[in-house]
């Protein structure tokens, strides 16, 4: 996996670093409220670019990564069986044991130097290479000579029949450890979907807080506005003095929730910061988008469609049952007898010196033909047949379990779907309340420059105002919080911002 810089968007590069600092306490006279300290560069991103920076730095998500790199070696130790296997062999004897007749010589030395190759192809047959030298001194009297040298060239081919016929079990084997990668690969993009909705979530919260803060920089004008009508009216004695003084402290009740406010902003980027894995510096980022009115209900059945089609839990679980399906074929077959036919064929040639013997293993016709058959086969199979049951129980619980998923993502996507159609509805009712309670404020400051009004009703209106643009604000984080989890539910979350490679060809395969 290859390190990249902290952010790399279109055209645009960002290093954005960990801050900490929010306003300072607010009192006295009028003044402004920075969001931010002036020496602070500010650098806007879009949920897009703030997605694609999480793919890129998230720690989680590269720990997933290796997660499923790790499980993509077991493909390598499953084929292994396939392996060539080289042997050599060199063995030295020298007998010199007491011997009951002085014609059998009390002498014997030999030097054996073996070498070998086996390869086991997938259609269960293997085949041996072999090349065996001897070298053979004695001193017996039935020796037509001291020393002795003899070459075998041979090649054996052994073929499976019985319970492994034609490779089935090994094929079967390979494959089901292939189907437990794809599942390990399945759980790892599930890992790395479920972070970028909470980076998307955590996007959506600063959109909010950042929402808050304009909110209440709004409500401090107004309170501003009362504050200084009163002060003007105060002097002309036009009101008594303790309206102007519960104007002023109104004033400063909105002038602290802003410093709040500003407080919940900082806490809200710090965190976003730590999803993004970024630094320390005195950049920082700020969402580029605010909370857009929905237009349009989500449909079910395109939503039911995506997740089945989509759902890695169910790709999982199809898998499984793939799985299981050919695990129980292959414990039929380990009911067969164990069956090995052997031919092998060898070819030799005798010398003073190794270069004559294996010389004459071409030059001369000395054929060693041999063919056996092999069979082995328990009498009750007690083994077999438990194992043989235990594969069926499997497949039909993991069939159940099949079921079970496709009901539970049925009621998932349903109840999502609904959830964002409601909170949609309910995001549009409370922007029109909002919209409401500013007409009514407004009418009332229009009353009260008339003096047909009173500072409290005032002040009340105004508090109306402000619980009514907090709740539309929160209706809209709701609706699109939700949004975001029924893009996780549908298993849609990640193609949409990884359109162009998946996570097999990409990064887990370097």
């Amino acid at each position: 996996m290859k390190y990249l810089p902290p952010l790399r968007v279109g055209r645009y590069s960002l290093i954005v670093c960990l801050l900490y600092g929010a306003g300072g306490a607010l009192a006295g006279e009028p003044q402004t409220f920075p969001s931010q300290p002036p020496s602070e560069k500010i650098y806007r991103l879009s949920l897009e670019e703030v997605t694609q920076l999480a793919l890129r730095n998230n720690l989680d998500i590269q720990l997933a990564e290796y997660d499923a790199r790790i499980a993509r070696t077991e493909e390598g130790a499953a084929e292994s069986i396939y392996d060539t296997m080289f042997t050599a062999e060199a063995e030295y004897h020298s007998d010199k044991s007491k011997q009951t007749s002085t014609i059998a010589g009390n002498k014997t030395l030999d030097n054996d130097y073996n070498i070998g190759l086996s390869k086991k192809a997938a259609t269960g047959t293997t085949v041996d290479v072999d090349l065996f030298n001897n070298r053979h001194r004695s001193n017996s009297a039935f020796s037509t000579s001291p020393l002795t040298h003899e070459s075998t060239l041979g090649i054996t081919v052994t073929q499976e029949l019985g319970r492994n016929f034609l490779g089935i079990q090994d094929r079967g084997d390979v494959k089901i450890t292939l189907w437990d990668i794809e599942n390990s690969g399945y759980t790892s993009l599930e890992k790395i979907e479920g972070i970028l909705a909470q980076v998307q979530k955590a996007y959506w919260d600063l959109v909010l807080e950042q929402e808050g803060v304009r909110i209440q920089e709004a409500m401090v004008e107004q309170a501003k506005r009362l504050y200084d009508l009163h002060q003007e009216k105060l002097k002309k004695g036009l009101v008594e003095t303790p309206e102007a003084i519960a104007a002023q402290a109104h004033y400063e009740a909105r002038k602290n929730d802003l410093v709040l406010a500003h407080h919940q902003f900082e806490i809200r980027v710090h965190a976003l910061k730590l999803l993004l894995n970024i630094g320390e510096d005195d950049s920082r980022p700020e969402p580029a988008e605010d909370f857009s009115s929905p237009v349009y209900d989500q449909p079910l059945i395109p939503s039911l469609q995506q997740a089945f089609h989509s759902r890695r839990d169910y790709k999982k679980a199809l898998n499984m049952i793939q799985a299981k399906d050919l695990n129980l074929s292959m414990k039929k077959n380990s009911l067969w007898p164990q069956i090995d036919l052997t031919a092998t064929m060898e070819r030799n040639g005798i010398g003073d010196h190794f270069k004559q013997a294996v010389r004459q293993i071409t030059e001369e016709d000395h054929p060693d033909f041999f063919a056996g058959l092999e069979v082995t086969l328990p009498l009750e199979n007690t083994e077999a047949r438990a194992r043989l049951k235990a594969a069926e129980l499997e497949k039909a619980k993991a069939l159940i379990s099949l079921k079970l998923l496709e009901r539970r993502i049925a009621v998932e996507i349903t109840d999502q779907v609904r959830s964002c159609n409601i909170f949609r509805q309910a995001a549009l009712s409370q922007e029109s309340i909002a919209r409401l309670q500013k007409q009514k404020l407004e009418e009332e400051e229009k009353r009260f420059r008339y003096g047909r009004s009173e500072t409290d009703v005032l002040i009340r209106f105004q508090e109306d105002w402000l619980e009514a643009e907090e709740a539309a604000a929160a209706a809209q984080h709701r609706y699109h919080t939700a949004m975001v989890d029924l893009a996780l539910q549908e298993g849609s979350l990640l193609d949409k911002y990884w359109k162009t490679v998946s996570l097999e060809e990409s990064r887990l395969d370097k």
